[in-house]
């Protein structure tokens, strides 16, 4: 009888899936209890609520009453992500060889589990959309294990989906091209937030959580500021984003109505036209496509003498030109895409329709940020034709690079460089 194949695989990614699950539905119920009141609800309705409030986590909209709310929640997405990954440091003991295995059980264990409690819980009047909520689950659970699992041991070369170098260059340069653009709208909505602070405390004192809606209010405020980084995002692209009927910010001003009473909304800019300087925030997106192939380190070339450099050099130029192309393309089809998805329906009648246009800010994204990795490239080429290039004297020269505050003066016996003795 033959042997049944090993799967050593599937018993760690199966633990590491159900426990996700526990964790993340109960970090709902505790939110959900503190917002509802212990004695507001049943224990059926309370697993009910805590189980739909971690499927709409992870982007399966929610139906009420005939009324869709499909805004993702993206900062409860990345929470997800982070339960995932904590579980799977908790599970994995030994060092794996190959994580894509690993990551792919959860994935599907994750998906099949939200699929099965979308259909169970919707038999009332709130329900949740089972194949969103499968799809979200294993996209989730995917990135989460693998994640988890490399970081475990240390080993973060193993989220690596190729060995080829150039397409390793392209994806960290779009990594730092990605980083500069959010990190850009992060601070414009940081800085707004504490501009409009005494409008944000107004807003929270008209709510009146009382205290336990107050650390179930305070969590949702930060779990919100993804999607707002995202709609600032997309202002600084261009396309802008909407908030309901008559209510729309982009780079021309901002066209409020009447707005929902949710604090961090307070990061609103007054009605009005901007300034003309404001315009020049939309050279943002092309500054974060030129970090991007600024930072892409190029495939070594296979170059052994001088004469043979200088005849490569235009090829040289030309390949780093496509390869800092390509990582500001994949930078802007990253952002873009995020950018899409960040909008949808957050309540009935006008509040329909929020946040960025679904493609446009993808169609934006891609090519600008494709001409800045382009001229990225260009500058980090004849920036390094210009570095200190390596002599026959001092071999090591090319190792380090020349300390400004140095330069002004005379060399001396701790800086000089260290050479045997020649006998003389």
């Amino acid at each position: 009888m033959p042997e049944a194949p090993a799967t050593p695989d599937l018993r760690p990614g199966f633990l590491t899936a159900g426990l996700a699950v526990c964790l993340a539905i109960a970090v709902s119920g505790a939110t959900t209890l503190l917002a509802q009141g212990a004695g507001d609800t049943s224990v059926a309705g309370l697993l009910r609520a805590a189980v739909q409030g971690w499927l709409v986590a992870l982007g399966s909209g929610l139906e009420v009453e005939g009324t869709a709310i499909g805004l993702i929640p993206l900062g409860a997405t990345m929470l997800c992500v982070l339960v995932v990954a904590l579980a799977a440091r908790w599970v994995v003991a030994k060092p794996i060889e190959e994580v894509g295995p690993f990551a792919a059980t959860v994935a599907g264990s994750y998906g099949v589990a939200a699929a099965v409690l979308s259909a169970v819980t919707n038999t009332g009047d709130v329900n949740t959309s089972v194949v969103r909520a499968a799809f979200g689950a294993f996209v989730v659970g995917g990135i989460g294990a693998a994640v988890g699992a490399s970081l475990k041991h240390d080993r973060p070369e193993m989220l690596w989906f190729t060995d080829r170098l150039d397409v390793r260059a392209v994806v960290r340069g779009a990594w730092w091209g990605t980083a500069a653009l959010l990190g850009s709208a992060a601070v414009l909505v940081v800085v707004l937030l504490v501009v409009q602070l005494d409008r944000a405390a107004d807003l929270w004192a008209m709510l009146d959580p009382g205290s336990g809606g107050t650390v179930v209010l305070a969590i949702t405020c930060l779990l919100a500021v993804p999607t707002l980084v995202l709609w600032a995002t997309s202002v600084l692209l261009g396309p802008g984003f909407v908030l309901g009927t008559d209510t729309s910010v982009d780079l021309t001003g901002s066209h409020l109505g009447a707005v929902p009473g949710f604090p961090p909304l307070a990061a609103l800019p007054a009605p009005g036209e901007f300034h003309g300087w404001v315009f020049v925030l939309g050279l943002l997106p092309l500054l974060a496509g030129v970090v991007a192939g600024f930072r892409m380190v190029p495939v070594p070339a296979n170059t052994s003498t001088h004469d043979q450099k200088d005849a490569d050099s235009e090829r040289a130029l030309l390949d780093r030109v496509i390869l800092g192309t390509a990582s500001g393309a994949l930078a802007g089809f990253i952002v873009g895409l995020a950018v899409s998805v960040s909008g949808g329906g957050i309540g009935p009648g006008r509040m329909a329709d929020a946040g960025p246009p679904f493609i446009t800010p993808l169609l934006v994204a891609v090519p600008v940020m494709a001409v800045g990795g382009a001229a990225g490239a260009v500058l980090a080429h004849y920036r390094g034709e210009r570095a200190p290039q390596p002599t026959e004297r001092s071999p090591d020269s090319s190792s380090r690079r020349p300390r400004l505050r140095f330069w002004h003066q005379s060399p001396s016996a701790d800086r000089r460089d260290e050479r045997p003795d020649d006998g003389a």
